[in-house]
C-alpha cells in the first residue's frame, strides 16, 4: 500500500473536510487538525493558507486595501400619543362645517415641529415626503400654509400619480393602517434623514408612532426632542390649527 494513502486513512478527517480537502487538490498531511485529537475540520481545510504562497517582493507595493465602509449609524424612538382631544376638536370642526382628517394634522404636525425645536434649525430643508403606495409626494412645508391647503394637497397627491421620490426631503411620513402587528424597526428611504411611522389604533384612540433617525444627519438629542414635541401638539392640537 502506497505509504501517503496509509497516513492519510489513518488520519481523524470528518467526511466533510476530506471533501473538501479532495476538490481542492489539497494533501490531508499538509493540515493541522483543530478538532477534538486533531481531527481535521472543514475549518482546518478553508483557512490553510499554503507554506508556498508567494510572499510581496520588498520592493513592490501590495496593493491598496478598500477603504472601510462606514456602517449606518441609526437610532429608533418610539412613543405613544393620545388622539381624544384631537378627536374632539376635528368632530367640532366638522360640524361647522370645516372637515380635517387626523392624517392632515400629522403632516401638518411633523413639518411644524422641525421650527419648534432650536437644534432644528441647522437642517435646511424641513420639507416632508408623505409615503403613498409606491410613491412620495413631498410638502414644502411653510410655517404660513393653511391647513385647508395642506389638506387639498394632501388629496390631490391621494388622487394622482407622480412620484417624488427623488426630490429632497428631510423626514418621510407613513400612515399604516390600523392593526395589532406594528413594526419595531424600519429602514430610512434613500435621501431622508428621519421616517416616522404612525399606526392609528381606533380601539384605544392612540397612535403609535415609531421614529428612525440617521443619527449622522439628525442626532439623537434632537430626534428624541422632535418626536416629544409632536407628541405635545397632537395632544394639545390647537396651536396646530392656527
Amino acid at each position: 500500500m502506497n505509504i501517503a494513502v496509509a497516513q492519510s486513512a489513518r488520519l481523524a478527517v470528518s467526511p466533510y473536510a476530506r471533501r473538501l480537502a479532495r476538490e481542492r487538490s489539497l494533501p490531508l498531511e499538509t493540515l493541522r487538525g483543530s478538532g477534538p485529537g486533531g481531527r481535521i475540520l472543514a475549518a482546518d481545510v478553508l483557512g490553510f493558507v499554503s507554506a508556498g504562497a508567494p510572499a510581496a517582493s520588498p520592493g513592490v507595493a501590495a496593493p491598496a486595501a478598500a477603504p472601510p465602509v462606514a456602517a449606518p449609524r441609526v437610532a429608533a424612538f418610539a412613543t405613544s400619543i393620545a388622539l381624544g382631544a384631537l378627536r374632539d376638536l376635528l368632530a367640532a370642526l366638522k360640524n361647522s362645517g370645516r372637515t380635517f382628517d387626523v392624517d392632515d394634522v400629522l403632516l401638518r404636525a411633523a413639518g411644524r415641529m422641525f421650527a419648534e425645536i432650536p437644534d432644528a434649525a441647522k437642517i435646511d430643508d424641513v420639507s416632508v415626503a408623505l409615503e403613498l403606495a409606491g410613491r412620495q409626494t413631498v410638502f414644502a412645508m411653510a410655517p404660513e400654509m393653511s391647513l385647508t391647503s395642506l389638506r387639498a394637497m394632501r388629496l390631490a397627491a391621494l388622487a394622482g400619480t407622480h412620484d417624488e421620490a427623488d426630490k429632497p426631503a428631510v423626514l418621510s411620513l407613513r400612515l399604516l393602517p390600523t392593526s395589532d402587528i406594528r413594526p419595531v424597526v424600519m429602514p430610512l428611504l434613500p435621501g431622508r434623514a428621519m421616517r416616522l411611522a404612525v399606526s392609528l389604533d381606533t380601539a384605544s384612540d392612540h397612535a403609535e408612532c415609531l421614529l428612525m433617525v440617521d443619527a449622522a444627519s439628525v442626532d439623537e438629542p434632537t430626534a428624541a426632542t422632535w418626536l416629544a414635541t409632536l407628541k405635545s401638539a397632537i395632544e394639545q392640537p390647537l396651536r396646530l390649527f392656527v
